[in-house]
């Protein structure tokens, strides 16, 4: 890590701003339907921008553009990562990130930088049975994963090294459960797949169509029942919330990469 100083959470906005102008404009090109999503969007509608104090990007797919996204997207400064591209990666959803920035892990490993999340709109049953059925199945596969990235993080503390027997198989095996359990096309029902609760299962098509919405003075795109999108995430979303609630969620501290351009500005 050297001397080098901390991104402020100003600077990271800037690359995610700018990585979001490339991604809308990869999808555009390429007929890719996306969303800003959760936060973001919340932002976009109620801030026309960012949240001032929020410290994250949410973007979300249908499954199938994620497959071709993932597929075709190339870059020089944007690293598409999730269990397939990266080993030891965590999580069943990917995320895009700043190739010209890193963060650490532990003491030695230094890993992926800024970073914007990509939840993919997955299918889901017809039924709540089913559906409840679902999520207690998904909470089988979710204790191991967890207990296994805790083991991994008090790893990664003590010495230079991370690999866990049986690590990657089950991070494999929870995306795939998320991601292929049941099929995106005639779905009735749709899974926001950030995190498998209720509250993340629609009950309508969230992209049946898409408008531009502005973040930030750029235009960039959203679904456009976005007033029933946040409402079922939200309630009344356009209220403020308390003033002590008003920091940042997810943290993390994120670097330049000493040995690349930078692009923040």
């Amino acid at each position: 890590m050297g001397n080098h100083t901390p991104l402020s959470i100003e600077e990271r906005k800037n690359i995610q701003l700018m990585m979001l102008d490339e991604i809308d404009s990869f999808c555009r090109k390429n007929g890719i339907k996306y969303s800003l999503a959760f936060g973001t969007l919340l932002g976009a509608i109620r801030h026309q921008g960012f949240i001032p104090w929020d410290d994250d990007v949410d973007i979300i797919m249908p499954l199938p553009d994620m497959i071709r996204f993932k597929n075709m997207f190339k870059s020089n400064t944007i690293e598409y990562i999730d269990v397939d591209t990266v080993k030891h990666y965590e999580y069943h959803f990917s995320r895009l990130a700043c190739k010209q920035s890193y963060s650490l892990q532990g003491r030695w490993r230094k890993s992926y930088g800024v970073n914007i999340d990509l939840y993919p709109i997955v299918g889901m049953p017809d039924t709540e049975n089913e559906i409840l059925s679902f999520i207690e199945d998904f909470e089988k596969i979710n204790k191991k994963r967890k207990r296994m990235i805790v083991w991994r993080k008090r790893l990664l503390k003590v010495l230079p090294v991370s690999f866990l027997v049986g690590y990657d198989s089950i991070m494999h095996n929870e995306r795939n459960f998320v991601l292929y359990s049941y099929p995106y096309e005639g779905a009735k029902n749709f899974l926001h797949a950030g995190s498998v609760r209720m509250v993340n299962i629609f009950d309508f098509d969230v992209f049946e169509r898409i408008v531009d919405v502005s973040f930030e003075g750029h235009k960039l795109q959203s679904v456009e029942r976005y007033h029933d999108y946040l409402t079922h995430l939200y309630g009344n979303y356009m209220q403020l919330p308390p003033e002590d609630q008003r920091h940042p969620y997810h943290g993390g501290i994120y670097y330049r990469n000493p040995l690349s351009n930078t692009i923040v500005k």
